[in-house]
């Protein structure tokens, strides 16, 4: 599972650095190189084989060129999503043998004295934090591309997406806690809570493009913060 938790930390760091001209030159040699950073200092930390570093900031390079900021209708294409999830299973699957981690990473984390993190593998440790990286920018971007592909609402307006991108990731990372503590009548709570304040604005839509653009990114970005619970 560390080979997972470089593979999301790397991709989450590189659209957090990113500026909103995704498709830019500058753009991208930034992100790989922060990117190449982050890989490099947690396969280290970690060890990780060496090799995982290269692997990683080829997928984050092309990550990073074929998810633009647009989000046009058409603009978008699924296979990035696919070979995401492909990569992921593989990176998990990796890890399935490996033997107790080793490196400063782990050192460091051994040596904290946090009471909540008492009992707690670095390997789930790491996952969580890699999840909540990922959860704050990258989600948006599988987020959009889901509601432009799918032509969802004909992704809503501009001014919709733009207070999306701040709500979502605070509602995932919310989603993703309160799953992780096992506290789901608090999540059912916030689900509900979405559903009721959403509710006025969707019943003012009569051709209910408005409802298809709601339903389509929330259970998308839902299933983002649940997806990877079952790991830790």
């Amino acid at each position: 599972m560390i080979a997972l938790a470089v593979l999301l930390l790397s991709l989450g760091t590189a659209d957090l650095v990113r500026p909103g001209d995704r498709a830019a030159r500058g753009a991208v040699l930034r992100s790989v190189v922060v990117s190449a950073a982050v890989a490099g200092l947690s396969c280290w930390g970690a060890g990780l084989p060496a090799w995982w570093v290269p692997v990683v900031v080829i997928v984050v390079a092309a990550w990073v060129v074929t998810t633009p900021e647009s989000t046009m209708v058409g603009d978008a294409h699924p296979w990035p999503l696919v070979v995401l999830a492909v990569l992921a299973v593989a990176a998990l699957a990796t890890g399935a043998d490996q033997p107790r981690p080793e490196g400063w990473l782990v050192d460091w984390y051994g040596g904290l004295e946090v009471d909540a993190l008492q009992g707690v593998p670095f390997t789930s440790f790491a996952v969580g934090a890699a999840c909540l990286v990922f959860l704050v920018d990258s989600a948006n971007v599988v987020v959009r591309m889901v509601l432009a592909s799918t032509d969802a609402g004909v992704m809503a307006s501009e001014q919709t997406l733009k207070g999306g991108r701040v709500l979502g990731p605070i509602e995932r990372v919310m989603i993703f806690a309160l799953a992780l503590s096992g506290e789901y009548a608090a999540l059912t709570a916030v689900v509900a809570a979405k559903g009721i304040l959403r509710f006025p604005e969707i019943s003012r839509d009569v051709a209910g493009r408005k409802a298809e653009y709601v339903l389509v990114g929330s259970f998308v970005s839902w299933a983002l913060a649940l997806v990877f619970v079952p790991l830790l």
